[in-house]
């Protein structure tokens, strides 16, 4: 199975490792390596772009052992395996099938990098067989999984991280202590957004067929519904699919809104609103090409904007937060962060009622820092966990919340009205159509397990 597309390190094999590729990690020296009494064993569920792009982290680890491998796709099995033997010296297991993986007790853990829709069902059977589990954002499919998700790993008092990496890269530490700070100000409003164009190919209309020999597409689909085969709803592609994901809203939202949560000190928001659809793409996506999404919080309003039909960038930035505040602005993303003080005016209708008035001073400095990928230290905080029973920093029920923002938009988007939202209890005020879609029942066979 796949999950991301390549993004922050340019993994050279789009859907899997090559083999040849899988030289860019040489296995660690004997010297330098972790005695076996400290060895983290794990396996790794879903071995598309995104689980390669993982690997990058936890293969330089010395206390890491990969001994499995586990995807529907035989060829993202065999090539990750070949991988993993290369840079380790050991001779991962391969298989489509990750539940006898989950039996092995010299598993200590697993690794989850597949479709959204395939996040919540192993994540639950690795933490009641006893392993510890990092997934990939968002959390889950629905809030419903998500909820199923805490529950297990509270249960079992298993650790459970969620791949959010920004959490662990300093420049968005350091910009959310300014937040916090209150040296912007009263944060009143706050904006995330992507922006790109892509019109109107988009990722183009192609016909159902069958799937390759070498794929397991019944268990690929899993709990979602049984469709014929598709390029567009398989590999990279699925996310554009309400079947399996949740469009740009859970694919990107998820980072930028997890940090105007934790910046906020806010666990969800009270309503939310989102207009849109598909505008600009010629496709057969489901999910829209354009989103504006409004989130009401107590004393602050954030919008999520996203676009596929128009690259123009807001401020030089075609993704990016940015935190408004009577004193100034924080303008923040992968790439760094900028603090930009402001300046209070006194518009002429005011002064020709009331007069002239000094302006209040504002004392805000700037402030620049370049940005740090977190991926490594976010793995990192992972394995440490795992030996000291500690909270990951992106703990599952913080990632829940932060996902729970996405279903809220894309929710409100289906139904088509402004939603209210009880963030302690996880529903819908007064709303039985809004409540339905928290939820979905999973294809026979792919239940949950009851927590």
């Amino acid at each position: 199975m796949s999950s991301d597309g390549i993004t922050r390190r340019g993994f050279v094999g789009a859907v899997g490792a090559t083999a040849g590729a899988s030289t860019i990690l040489g296995a660690p020296s004997a010297s330098t390596a972790a005695p076996p009494s400290e060895k983290i064993r794990l396996v790794l569920i879903g071995a598309g772009s995104r689980g390669n792009q993982l690997l990058d982290s936890f293969l330089p680890q010395n206390d890491v052992e990969i001994v499995g491998v586990a995807d529907v796709d035989d060829q993202h099995a065999a090539k990750t395996a070949e991988r993993v033997k290369k840079a380790k010296n050991n001779q991962p297991d391969a298989a489509r099938d990750y539940r006898s993986m989950l039996d092995r007790k010299d598993v200590d853990g697993v690794i989850i990098a597949t479709p959204d829709h395939w996040h919540a069902l192993p994540a639950i059977q690795a933490v009641l067989a006893g392993k510890d589990v990092y997934v990939e954002k968002p959390v889950a499919h629905n809030v419903a999984e998500g909820q199923a998700m805490l529950r297990a790993a509270r249960k079992t008092n298993r650790i459970m991280a969620v791949g959010t990496q920004q959490r662990s890269s300093t420049h968005f530490q350091r910009a959310v202590e300014i937040v916090k700070s209150g040296a912007l100000g009263k944060v009143f409003w706050v904006q995330t957004w992507n922006y790109e164009n892509i019109s109107p190919t988009g990722i183009g209309k192609y016909p159902d067929g069958e799937a390759p020999s070498y794929v397991d597409y019944e268990r690929w689909l899993g709990p979602a519904p049984l469709r014929p085969f598709n390029p567009n709803r398989f590999h990279l592609l699925f996310r554009w699919f309400f079947d399996y994901a949740g469009g740009m809203m859970s694919d990107w939202g998820v980072h930028l809104n997890d940090i105007v949560l934790w910046a906020l000190g806010a666990k969800g928001p009270k309503s939310v609103y989102t207009t849109g659809g598909i505008l600009t793409s010629d496709d057969n996506r489901d999910t829209p090409d354009t989103m504006q999404v409004v989130y009401e919080f107590p004393e602050c309003v954030l919008t999520y904007s996203m676009r596929k039909g128009n690259g123009l960038k807001f401020n030089g930035h075609d993704y990016g937060i940015v935190f408004c505040g009577t004193d100034g602005s924080l303008m923040l993303d992968r790439s760094g962060f900028e603090v930009i003080p402001d300046k209070t005016v006194l518009p002429y209708g005011i002064k020709m009622v009331h007069g002239d008035r000094p302006l209040r001073k504002i004392d805000l400095k700037p402030e620049k820092a370049r940005g740090v990928d977190g991926q490594d230290a976010h793995v990192r905080n992972f394995l440490d966990c795992v030996k000291s029973r500690a909270k990951p920093t992106s703990d599952i029920e913080i990632a829940h919340r932060s996902t729970n923002t996405c279903h809220l938009g894309n929710i409100a988007y289906k139904v088509g009205r402004k939603l209210e939202w009880d963030t302690e209890n996880e529903t819908f005020r007064n709303d039985p159509e809004a409540n339905a879609h928290l939820k979905r029942e999973p294809r026979k066979g792919y239940e949950l397990p009851e927590v």
